[in-house]
């Protein structure tokens, strides 16, 4: 009889081990592939960003070129009119457009960093683009899980959804596990594309809930 429960308790223990292993697998895979997912998206927008750049380059040129060209034809005319005996006429000088547009919040540099000028001018401080621990919630802590499972920068956690986040926090322990992710992606997609003030105001909201007496 106690071969048998013994024998009975060594085969829970195995299948109870070999269920927590299959989770652990199961879980490593998923978060892996959302995060190659949004790996994926930020270099197709990085992507996008330099091909947009490339025909702004070649615009420019071609006018510069069409430019040249314009006034090398216009030398030639008042030289037939000397011969002539006319007055030559002075050739019309056409400007050579530039690029006027204003700056775009949250354009990439050509590094792939987001661009943070202007930031420490609404929300008080000075921030390092891609800081996982400017999003209100997220400490240095919780930015090396991150790290862990593949979550870089802003642009990365904007992509990552909130349940993978959950369970990161779930699978650190109970002492992270009070974090509320909900509004991360969130934010970080408002620091990634500039809407300082619009983060701003996210942010104040969420220390006045969280100071608020229950």
């Amino acid at each position: 009889m106690p071969y048998t429960l013994v024998k009975m308790l060594v085969w829970l223990v195995l299948a109870v081990g070999l269920g927590i292993v299959t989770g652990w697998l199961l879980r490593s895979v998923t978060a892996g592939r959302q995060v190659a997912r949004a790996r994926s998206r930020r270099g197709d927008a990085v992507e996008l960003e330099r091909l947009r750049e490339r025909v702004a380059a070649f615009e420019r040129e071609r006018s510069l070129a069409a430019g040249a060209e314009r006034s090398v034809n216009g030398d030639a005319e008042p030289a037939t009119a000397r011969s002539a005996g006319t007055e030559p006429t002075e050739p019309a000088v056409t400007p050579t457009p530039t690029d006027d547009r204003p700056d775009t919040p949250g354009t990439l540099d050509p590094a792939g960093a987001p661009d943070v000028t202007g930031a420490s001018a609404v929300l008080g401080w000075d921030i390092e683009p891609d800081d996982l621990k400017v999003v209100e919630g997220i400490g240095p802590t919780v930015e090396e899980l991150c790290h862990g499972i593949g979550i870089r920068g802003w642009a990365d956690l904007a992509a990552t959804e909130v349940s993978l986040l959950r369970t990161m926090l779930d699978d650190a322990g109970a002492r992270l596990k009070v974090h509320d992710p909900t509004t991360w992606p969130r934010q970080a997609e408002l620091l990634v594309s500039g809407q300082w003030a619009a983060f701003k105001s996210l942010t104040d909201s969420l220390r006045a809930e969280s100071d608020a007496p229950s």
